[in-house]
């Protein structure tokens, strides 16, 4: 009975999380491998699917291949008429997720695992490290997140092998009042071993901790199925055609870098410690080498890429986003030519968002250091004010103060800028 509520639960469309009823379920060999043979024509969503389902149904080797797919492992044999990589891009918090959920299967249910089955459980124990290395902090709670839902929403010993975890802190973080939690909940649904996980973890707490699991245990809800909790079709919609309409502005944002001069470019390669040598605004050996160890710094530490795949980035000739990441890492070195374009940049729209907010921080960044075009541009900006996002007003006291902070530092244009200020702003007031 309990296999068969699963398994309407699993048809019934719960999520991942609702999925793996990890002790329950018996072995699908024939669709594991369907999807397997998917994958190898290049079929790499119907894969997906079918793995899907049968990790639903609690299959180890498909959790565990899911997580293989998502960390960017491609199969050997594939078609290559497609990337797998274009077709699955990398996803750490699903790949966390579905190594997870492998390495703490549960075999009780079985008479006698395969061997198959028992080397996906160790190997995707194997893999764990290496994913949560690769992966920031908010992101690795994100994964166990999604794996304490899959057990919460499984069977009552599901919830029993989920206290075992928070217990040791295996495959989530270690929390003896969330254990408890889960035991109390185990042993009200009649799991034995809950009882006695719990006799033996609560002398072991304090009657605070105790006090907040039993709480939780007052307050806990089962996770609900995606059609309660997810983004509509309509939603859905709405976020893709902001994206596509968000990659056709940065496009055209993209176009206007290509007349940033090489000059500009070798000072923040410089500043970067990428070598390119003297700065004289031609783009010789020497920038070109530094332009390349430069894009290879950006791809060094990916590690789904493979080597040939670096070296590919390695051009010698940036594109429009590479010239914009390279004054955003000059920039926040504290290089301040590089904080004067970055900030133009967000100013015109370059390559950036035009963003008022940010172009006067970064300008002002640069101002700090007595670069005499920093404060001109900011006499400039407070003189005009600015469009798009977080627009800044005009301000023609800060206007002044910069324009003639430009001035004292020899930048001459800020001199006819400053009389032109001054005399409409007296006009203004008569």
């Amino acid at each position: 009975m309990t296999i068969l509520r699963k398994a309407r639960f699993a048809l019934g469309g719960a999520v991942a999380a609702t999925v793996l009823a990890l002790s329950a379920a018996a072995p699908a060999h024939a669709n594991y491998e369907a999807g397997v043979q998917a994958y190898m024509n290049g079929q790499y969503a119907q894969a997906i699917d079918i793995w899907r389902r049968f990790a639903v149904a609690g299959d180890v080797r498909s959790k565990k291949i899911l997580g293989d797919v998502y960390s960017g492992k491609t199969l050997e044999g594939a078609k290559t008429a497609a990337s797998p990589l274009e077709e699955i891009p990398v996803d750490n918090v699903q790949a966390l997720m579905w190594y997870t959920l492998a390495a703490y299967h549960d075999f009780t249910a079985y008479q006698t695992p395969s061997a198959a089955e028992v080397n996906a459980r160790i190997l995707a124990e194997q893999r764990l490290p290496e994913i949560r290395g690769r992966m920031s902090t908010f992101d690795v709670e994100k994964a166990e997140r999604l794996v304490a839902q899959t057990f919460e929403a499984g069977s009552p010993y599901d919830l029993y092998r989920l206290g075992e975890m928070y217990q040791k802190g295996a495959g989530v973080d270690k929390s003896n009042t969330r254990a408890l939690q889960m035991y109390a909940l185990a042993k009200a649904r009649g799991v034995g071993e809950a009882s006695a996980a719990y006799e033996f973890l609560e002398p072991l707490m304090n009657p605070k901790e105790i006090k907040v699991a039993l709480e939780k245990v007052e307050k806990w809800q089962p996770p609900l199925p995606p059609e309660h909790t997810g983004k509509t079709p309509q939603q859905e919609e709405l976020e893709r055609l902001k994206k596509e309409l968000e990659e056709i502005k940065m496009a055209e944002a993209l176009k206007a870098v290509s007349d940033i001069d090489v000059e500009l470019i070798q000072r923040a390669l410089n500043a970067l410690g990428f070598r390119a040598g003297g700065v004289d605004n031609k783009l010789g050996p020497s920038t070109r080498a530094a332009i390349r160890r430069f894009q290879y710094s950006t791809v060094a530490r990916d590690l789904t890429m493979t080597e040939d795949e670096k070296q590919s980035v390695v051009t010698g000739v940036l594109t429009p986003r590479q010239t914009v990441e390279l004054f955003r890492d000059a920039a926040k070195a504290e290089h301040p030519m590089s904080q004067y374009v970055y900030g133009i940049m967000h100013v015109r729209g370059i390559g950036v968002e035009q963003d008022g907010h940010k172009a006067v921080n970064w300008l002002e960044k640069a101002a700090e250091h007595d670069l005499a075009i920093a404060h001109y541009a900011l006499g400039v900006v407070f003189r005009d004010g600015t469009t798009g996002l977080n627009e800044v007003a005009p301000d023609e006291r800060k206007s002044a103060f910069h324009l003639a902070r430009a001035s004292a530092l020899g930048f001459k244009p800020a001199n006819d800028a400053l009389r032109r200020l001054s005399f409409e702003y007296t006009r203004d007031i008569q």
